[in-house]
């Protein structure tokens, strides 16, 4: 038993995104419709990040769309990088649509999963798309984009921001051409980094700079300006009855804060799990916190992804 994966390419607004199409070779000689999810990296990432994920998700039996958003990665758009959380919820949409289309997937037996910054993504995706069947959010972040990026910059240093993007905004209507800045950087007099790290977060960024041929660390101070009228967490309750997991980590973490992950989670109907594990900002990334966490996603697919539970939730939809 091999994974086979496939690089493709969808259409999604105005561009298109390409993502890698995981499957095993068992898949492929026995044919038939197969349960699916699709992925989407996080905060500045890059597909190639989701490797682990998707093959823990295939191995478990799932056909994986593994997405770069527009603009991201090996997809097209300009400028790079560029973050607007409403096209990356469009591109896990038509991710769907991309995946309804094949033969080799069953239509209404397909979830959505998502990290830290995509894990915020697919909980709005899952409150406005019914097509989704099951959504898990691992660690999601930006849950209140303004209020998180104030909490992480503070008062004086987000007064300084603010007066920054003004600037950036009004260089962009007169020029056409905004500012680039670090994605992740610590917070000094003037730099601005879209998403301030500690070095926890700086170190694991660097890294994967490293190892991942199309990520790019650096990104449009614009995107501070979307992700600041980001805000699913207002979004969450309109996701019952889809069945929603939201798998974090309970140690140091300034960037997923556990006190608004659980606010989300009141917020959410039924059927909802919340699960604790306990690792730091980036213990979820590697293992044996990467294993646990797909443990209990795999779980969550499982239950609520297979043909009765597919039929029973159409069932509560239409009531």
């Amino acid at each position: 038993m091999s994974i086979v994966t496939e690089e493709v390419f969808y259409r999604s607004g105005d561009g298109k995104c390409a993502a890698d199409l995981y499957r095993l070779n068992t898949m492929i000689a026995t044919g038939g419709r197969r349960p699916a999810i699709v992925i989407g990296h996080g905060f500045n990432m890059v597909k190639e990040a989701l490797v682990d994920a998707a093959q823990a998700f295939v191995k478990a039996g799932y056909i994986v769309l593994a997405i770069d958003y527009r603009r991201f990665g090996r997809s097209p758009g300009q400028p790079r990088n560029l973050l607007k959380p409403l096209d990356e919820v469009e591109d896990y949409r038509n991710g769907i649509s991309y995946l309804q289309d094949r033969l080799d997937v069953d239509p209404e037996r397909i979830g959505i999963w998502g990290v830290s910054f995509s894990g915020g993504i697919v909980l709005h995706t899952a409150a406005i798309d019914r097509r989704v069947r099951c959504v898990v959010a691992q660690s999601p972040a930006n849950l209140d984009g303004r209020q998180s990026t104030a909490d992480l910059y503070g008062a004086e240093a987000f007064a300084r921001l603010l007066d920054k993007l003004q600037q950036d905004h009004i260089r962009r209507a007169l020029t056409g051409e905004g500012e680039r800045v670090p994605c992740v950087a610590p917070i000094e007099k003037d730099v601005f980094p879209v998403l301030p790290g500690d070095g926890l977060l700086t170190g694991f960024i660097v890294q994967a700079a490293k190892i991942l041929a199309s990520y790019r660390i650096d990104i449009p101070l614009e995107s501070l300006e979307h992700m600041m009228a980001w805000a699913p967490i207002h979004s969450v309750e309109l996701i019952a009855p889809t069945p929603l997991l939201i798998v974090t980590n309970g140690g140091y973490d300034l960037h997923h804060r556990l006190d608004r992950i659980q606010d989300a989670f009141r917020r959410a109907g039924e059927p909802k799990r919340l699960t604790i594990l306990p690792y730091d900002v980036v213990g979820l990334y590697a293992e044996p916190g990467l294993g646990e966490s797909m443990r209990h996603a795999i779980a969550w697919f499982d239950q609520h992804l297979g043909a009765a539970a597919s039929a029973a939730l159409a069932a509560a939809r239409a009531v």
